[in-house]
């Protein structure tokens, strides 16, 4: 598997990876959804969400944020 930048193993949540992009740090786990296998939430703000079905679709997303 090839090394995300963005994207790692969670240090105090098992099962868990952490985000960082657009200069905030987004929570990552696996759930069943229809939208994707992947999701990942803003840790301050619950409302900003991004589903992907892999992954590496997933840091794709989080690549694309810029800062505001």
């Amino acid at each position: 598997m090839k090394a995300m930048q963005n994207i790692e193993k969670s240090a105090f949540r098992k099962g868990e990876y952490v985000g960082y992009a657009g200069g905030k740090v987004w929570r990552i786990k696996k759930t069943n959804s229809s939208y994707g296998n992947w999701f990942a939430h803003n840790r301050d703000s619950y409302n900003e969400q991004l589903y992907a079905m892999r992954l590496s679709d997933l840091q794709a997303k989080l690549e694309a944020l810029k800062p505001q």
